[in-house]
């Protein structure tokens, strides 16, 4: 709630929307100082919320903004224009121009999905909640009713978190990979199962954080900018 109120009184002095009464006396503290002023008018500012319920309840609905379905479709379009143009890319045929789909299957490897998905959403379920977990699509969209600063940034954490996992957890499936590689070509068994692992688990890695990384940019572009 303290970081809600500080928020507050932040913006109050950035819209210019400030007490003047308390203005005159933070800078009373401050020797004029207009700078140093308005840390301390923050301070006193949060005091004043702290030590008057009515005015703290008044204020608490500035820390919660109403959101809104702006942007959702924009994400979703941008989400569907980077899937179209990866499949394409992916199943295009260079020599004869045209789209092969049966390349796209190169780039379907159930171990290497397990390795990365499920590890990135339980450890950002670990670092924040499930709560914070089920509110990623909801915050995400705009679609929430009611959100404060601090279910924000939990649920902006978690995202990152996910992102940041999948993209470690990729890097960890490509020595895995690795790994497999040097024991099957000593033992002159196929390298493919294991190549595979290893470039398409760092795919899916970098591609769960782009999307985790667009995610979370919107949840603090709506909530927290």
């Amino acid at each position: 709630m303290n970081e809600e109120l500080y928020l507050v009184a932040y913006k109050d002095i950035e819209q210019k929307e400030i007490d003047e009464a308390l203005w005159l006396k933070a800078m009373s503290h401050a020797g004029g100082d207009k700078t140093r002023a308005k840390w301390v008018y923050i301070e006193l500012r949060v005091d004043q919320m702290l030590r008057d319920p009515a005015l703290r309840h008044s204020v608490s609905r500035k820390a919660r903004k109403p959101t809104h379905q702006s942007g959702a479709f924009m994400m979703w379009f941008s989400i569907l224009f980077f899937l179209a143009i990866t499949v394409t890319v992916v199943t295009l045929d260079f020599a004869s121009l045209t789209l092969d789909l049966s390349n796209g299957f190169y780039f379907l490897d159930l171990p290497s999905l397990l390795l990365v998905l499920p590890v990135a959403v339980f450890f950002g379920i670990s670092a924040t909640s499930w709560r914070s977990f089920g509110r990623c699509w909801t915050y995400t969209l705009g679609s929430a009713k009611q959100v404060s600063i601090s279910d924000a940034n939990s649920v902006a954490r978690c995202l990152k978190v996910m992102g940041d996992v999948s993209l470690i957890m990729g890097i960890i499936g490509t020595f895995i990979g690795v790994i497999f590689s040097l024991n099957y070509l000593q033992q002159g068994a196929n390298l493919a199962p294991a190549i595979g692992i290893a470039v398409v688990t760092l795919f899916y890695g970098f591609l769960f954080k782009l999307l985790s990384y667009v995610a979370e940019q919107r949840v603090r572009n709506l909530y927290l900018n």
